[in-house]
Parts: C-alpha cells; structure tokens; sequence
C-alpha cells in the first residue's frame, strides 16, 4: 500500500519517477546548451566588431568629405568676394591686435 501513495508512477512493481532523465543527462544536456550559446554569442560579437569598424570607417570618410566641401565653398566665397573678404581679415587683425594691447 505504501507504493500506491508514492509520487512516482508503479509500473511492473517498480516506482519510477516523473523525470526520465538522469541528471547526468541533464547536466551534459545543459553544457552542450551552454556551450552552443557561447558559441553563437562569440559569433554575434564578431559581427559587431565588424560593424563597428565599418561604421567608424564610414564616419571618418564623412568627415573628410565634409572638410574638403567647407574648404572648397570657403575658397569659392573668397574668389568671389576678394574685397571683402581683405576687409573682414582686416578687421579680425585690428580685434586681436587691441586685445594683446
């Protein structure tokens, strides 16, 4: 009688527990988990560093791109408006020149 109260199922006199798996079993079956996870994370990584970089590469072009269009439409208003431009050069040198006074 006391087998009948148990919590396992009796099966041809033997009380076998609800969990057919050893914990052996589980134990190896949560590493290899594991060790598939690092491996996708490792991968995942990987990938990030390369977009990173590329995105920096990117950034870096950019800038220089930018830099040469602001010198070249800075050379462009200068060679349209030398006169004026003399005037505003002249008058910064007077500003600094007061200021060191």
């Amino acid at each position: 009688m006391a087998d009948e109260k148990s919590t396992g199922k009796r099966t041809l006199g033997v009380v076998e527990s609800g969990d057919s798996i050893s914990e052996d079993a589980r134990a190896a079956a949560a590493e290899a988990t594991v060790s598939e996870q690092i491996e996708v994370l490792k991968a995942e990584i990987s990938r990030l560093k390369e977009t990173a970089g590329l995105i920096a590469e990117g950034t870096g072009q950019l800038a220089v791109a930018k830099a040469e269009s602001l010198r070249e439409d800075i050379r462009q208003t200068i060679q349209a408006n030398p006169l004026a431009t003399l005037a505003g050069a002249a008058f910064i040198g007077y500003l600094f020149g007061l200021r060191h006074r």
